[in-house]
């Protein structure tokens, strides 16, 4: 081949500034993906609740609305504490999805497990324990009922006994625990991917 063919060769491998197969998404385009708002409200959410036993930061309960709103989760309780929906802090990392995202704030941890569990639920305690099992082997049952703890005093032990399964991510740095919004978004995606996994 010569210099010529060689060069037209090359040239016709490169491709045109600008085109690409992963074109970035709008907003626009990513709103028009959701549909109308009103048909939003009633769209169906995952077979899975989030009961949080003192998390009292407001960057995380934000953080926790806006994970809870991607994955369309059933609903989410705030025990010990109340919504500080208009602090700072919560307006930053929740970015308006406490409008959608089914909630309650203020109720007792242990009475709301046991209705969890009268009524079906697996429940599933996010703590480190003598007996914890990783939550990525674990094996979690639709519907589901996931409870983590505040970052200093964690689960409270009463609610760990009632858990039918307690489950852990490692932590193999010198911090012994992961903050508690990193640690229910790795939890959800992994009972998310379980359930979907085990359909047909």
């Amino acid at each position: 081949m010569n210099d010529d063919r060689a060069k037209k060769g090359k040239i016709a491998l490169i491709k045109p500034i600008g085109e690409t197969q992963n074109q970035r998404l709008s907003r626009e385009d990513l709103r028009d993906r959701k549909g109308p708002r009103k048909q939003f409200r009633a769209r169906s959410r995952q077979p899975i609740a989030i009961v949080l036993d003192g998390v009292l930061g407001t960057y995380n309960q934000g953080a926790i609305f806006r994970l809870c709103d991607a994955f369309l989760i059933e609903k989410v309780h705030f025990c010990k504490t109340t919504i500080h929906s208009k602090h700072r802090r919560f307006l930053k990392s929740a970015r308006g999805t406490q409008k959608w995202v089914p909630y309650t704030d203020g109720e007792n941890c242990l009475e709301l497990v046991r209705d969890y569990r009268q009524k079906g639920y697996q429940i599933v305690v996010a703590e480190q324990c003598t007996g914890s099992t990783p939550a990525l082997t674990a094996q979690y049952n639709s519907p589901v009922c996931l409870v983590l703890g505040g970052e200093l005093a964690g689960v409270s032990q009463d609610v760990v006994d009632a858990a039918d399964l307690v489950v852990e991510f490692p932590c193999h740095g010198m911090a012994n625990s992961i903050n508690v919004s990193m640690t229910a978004a790795m939890l959800v995606y992994a009972v998310h991917h379980a359930f979907h996994s085990a359909q047909p």
